[in-house]
């Protein structure tokens, strides 16, 4: 039986475009946006006076989402990147980010997403193209890399380091979008695509540099260890030995803070915290710094310890 599966989307690209696309309108959005409401004020406006996700054609999910979004994407990745320096993650904070510009232009003209969605949001993809760019991995694998479209943005930093890139998911059909894109954007020299199971591959790989976790598991996985977000769990524990000492693990969905106190995302957070229980345990054990930044679905930076 499988061990991970890839997330299932009914829209099309970044989700970021429609939740945005469907809350412009709305002065309180808007105000939000502009930095002149707080962000729990706007949670207020969310949870009393927002339309009915439904009717604006978002779900409850992505409509509480918009409450995390950065006001300053560029200046929220700037704060990111010191954080993480100073938690010693990182030797600097400084990428090209005039790159990131031109990526951004690049994918937006030639990745096609074929009637896939994301959930990797702006400041998160600006994140893991600094990241990369400042880490410059020798070797990076990517553990349920969907169809690619955060590890796009981490690939020329590897690429101009000299490293190569893989990327690892079980579905042959998102595998196969993913290369699609990383030929359309002149990236496949650098990349290889691998359909396997996450965990299988992360126990066999060696001389890790980078490894970046968004896998999922099925949801009704009769393993309650690889269900859903709780396969994070196995995955750590296969890929650490396989990661050089003061190599990183680069985890999303890590949403483990409430930033405005938001109902909503209270009863998610516990699920979180259970579902996260096992890797909690092998982060502990093989980790000696760590970061939880508060993007828009929470990333973790952790680093492997220099002495196993």
């Amino acid at each position: 039986m499988p061990l991970t599966v890839s997330k299932a989307a009914s829209h099309e690209g970044p989700v970021y475009d429609r939740i945005d696309e469907a809350l412009r309108d709305f002065p309180a959005y808007q105000r939000f946006r502009r930095g002149e409401m707080s962000r729990a004020e706007f949670t207020t406006w969310l949870a009393e006076d927002a339309p009915r996700p439904e009717d604006i054609g978002l779900d409850a999910d992505q409509l509480n989402l918009s409450s995390r979004f950065p006001i300053d994407e560029r200046a929220y990745v700037t704060a990111a990147l010191e954080e993480l320096v100073g938690a010693g993650l990182l030797p600097r904070a400084e990428y090209p980010d005039a790159e990131f510009d031109e990526l951004r232009r690049a994918v937006a003209e030639r990745f096609a997403h074929g009637g896939r969605s994301t959930y990797i949001f702006p400041e998160e993809a600006r994140l893991l193209f600094a990241l990369a760019h400042i880490v410059a991995p020798a070797r990076a694998v990517f553990l349920g890399s969907y169809y690619g479209y955060w590890a796009v943005w981490a690939v020329p930093g590897i690429a101009a380091a000299g490293g190569t890139a893989t990327l690892v998911d079980i579905d042959p059909e998102v595998s196969a979008t993913a290369r699609a894109n990383l030929s359309a954007l002149g990236m496949a020299g650098s990349v290889d695509v691998v359909v396997d199971d996450a965990i299988a591959y992360a126990s066999n790989v060696s001389d890790v540099d980078l490894a970046v976790l968004d896998a999922e598991g099925p949801k009704e996985d009769a393993r309650e260890e690889l269900r859903d977000k709780a396969i994070y769990g196995p995955i750590t524990a296969a890929v650490t030995p396989n990661l050089r000492p003061g190599g990183l693990l680069v985890a999303h969905n890590v949403l483990l803070e409430n930033l405005s106190d938001n109902r909503y995302f209270a009863g998610r957070i516990d699920d979180n915290r259970r579902q996260f229980a096992r890797f909690e345990t092998h982060l502990r054990e093989g980790y000696d710094a760590r970061c939880l930044l508060s993007t828009t679905e929470g990333i973790g930076v952790y680093r492997r310890k220099a002495a196993a």
